[in-house]
């Protein structure tokens, strides 16, 4: 079509406007050539000309005509990443709509998605004050706007709101007040439900790691048994979309229950997850969608031989992580097949720890430093080769591997205190014992004390979590 929209637009150019069959026939023309532009993936050349269409709208004062412009503009520059210049856009698209917006109508709608898309773009410009308060202003908004016609329930767009108040009010730290309009948001959900429960199932996880970080671990668990209970009715549909969704969110489930100490019941959810993801690849067709429930198998028999060893199940934790392994290796080829291949191996690796089998858990852990292809992951590989490789007999590669993940750590650990805490803390314990194995003694003080200090802040906010861990800090200690 290009080829017939093209010649248009330049004859409409070359002719001066009183001959243009209608006052706006080069502007509609350059309508429909950045359409054909944006088809073709040529979101440059179709900026260029939303600018030209931009100036006639300008000129000719159609306020709804300037406003899709403003809207097409916005989602170009989006596209593209550009920003600053789509947050340009939006302020200026903004109170156009507010003024064209009438109340009860969808202009009600394309004004709130204006104002959503302000807050989005402050917070991919790491302008996250501004983030918030803009949040806030969208549900003050909202909160005084009549439902509107043939639109979304009555207080669907609040709800959504309410939500991303809370992720922002998360980015700049205020826990308390995020978990508030979480629970608002999950309270709107569980009253009114939603598509296969998805938006009540997300609002209650949200709320359960709010709680934990707060403390509140009594909500925090009854907020994941929600989350996973919405799920739990969904599914009962039989759908292979909700089974699936349901499995995914009892994996999850398992790994919070571990975060709030409860490790048998972790082990039960990890195993009702890992056996809903077996009857989805028995009942899976063809093949992609058999090696998508075979990863995702994999993944569940990870997580699952990790809750195993969390209580000393080593035989059952060890089979489990050997399917993962045989599984992953059929798919090592594709991304998410290394990743759940990198994570078996090192999962395995600290088990043949656990069973002294020591230069076998290091060849392990070698192999996932290998597949892992982010930081976090080679940090953590990179830990269990360092104490296999003490034991094993090579304190050279064990000292080189340990001071990587420790530097690593450290420096995400000033980044984000609470989600490297702990792994900065375990990464100090077995560099100490490392060091201990070194005849090393002053090193191994130093890195012991840092690391029982952290565990014993840790174990002070969440004892039933990391009074195992500073137990173990602890027994390094006696070493010395």
């Amino acid at each position: 079509m290009l080829r017939y929209v093209w010649p248009v637009v330049e004859e409409l150019r070359s002719k001066p406007r009183e001959d243009w069959p209608s006052p706006d026939a080069l502007t509609e023309a350059l309508v429909e050539l950045a359409e054909w532009f944006e088809e073709c993936g040529w979101d440059d050349f179709a900026l260029r000309t939303h600018e030209e269409v931009l100036e006639f709208r300008r000129e000719a004062g159609d306020a709804e005509k300037l406003r899709r412009v403003l809207t097409l503009m916005r989602d170009n520059l989006m596209r593209q990443e550009r920003h600053e210049e789509a947050l340009a856009v939006v302020r200026e698209e903004l109170p156009l709509a507010r003024r064209l917006a009438v109340p009860g109508e969808h202009s009600t709608e394309i004004a709130n998605t204006a104002r959503y898309w302000i807050t989005n773009l402050l917070g991919k410009l790491g302008r996250h004050t501004e983030a918030a308060d803009n949040a806030r202003e969208a549900i003050a908004e909202l909160r005084e706007q009549i439902p509107t016609k043939n639109g979304p329930p009555p207080g669907y767009s609040l709800a959504h709101a309410q939500l991303e108040y809370a992720h922002r009010l998360t980015t700049i730290g205020e826990y308390e007040q995020a978990a508030d309009f979480t629970a608002l948001n999950a309270a709107f959900w569980r009253q009114n439900g939603s598509w296969r429960g998805i938006n009540g199932h997300t609002a209650y996880d949200e709320l359960s790691l709010l709680q934990l970080r707060l403390g509140r671990f009594e909500e925090a668990r009854a907020s994941a048994i929600e989350a996973v209970a919405i799920l739990r009715e969904h599914a009962e549909s039989e759908d292979r979309d909700c089974l699936s969704n349901l499995a995914g969110a009892l994996h999850n489930h398992g790994n919070h229950l571990r975060d709030l100490g409860l490790d048998e019941q972790a082990v039960e959810a990890a195993q009702e997850a890992t056996d809903r993801f077996r009857e989805l690849l028995a009942k899976a067709e063809g093949r992609a969608m058999i090696m998508k429930m075979e990863l995702r198998v994999a993944l569940a028999l990870v997580s699952l031989g990790s809750r195993l060893h969390d209580i000393g199940r080593l035989d059952e934790s060890l089979a489990a992580s050997d399917e993962a392994i045989a599984l992953a290796t059929k798919h090592e080829e594709r991304e998410l097949g290394r990743k759940e291949l990198a994570r078996a191996w090192t999962n395995r690796a600290s088990l043949l720890i656990s069973r002294q089998a020591y230069s076998e858990a290091a060849q392990a852990a070698a192999k996932g430093i290998e597949l892992y292809q982010t930081a976090d992951g080679k940090a953590m590989a990179r830990n269990t080769f360092a104490l296999s490789s003490a034991h094993a007999g090579e304190p050279d590669a064990a000292l080189e591997a340990s001071l990587l993940s420790v530097a690593h750590y450290r420096e995400q650990h000033a980044e984000d205190p609470y989600e490297y805490s702990y792994l900065l803390a375990d990464a100090l314990s077995d560099h100490a014992l490392i060091r201990v194995l070194r005849s090393e003694r002053a090193e191994a003080e130093a890195a012991i004390s840092e690391s029982l200090a952290m565990y014993e802040e840790l174990a002070a906010h969440n004892p039933s979590r990391y009074q195992r861990e500073l137990d173990r800090a602890q027994a390094v200690a006696a070493r010395l």
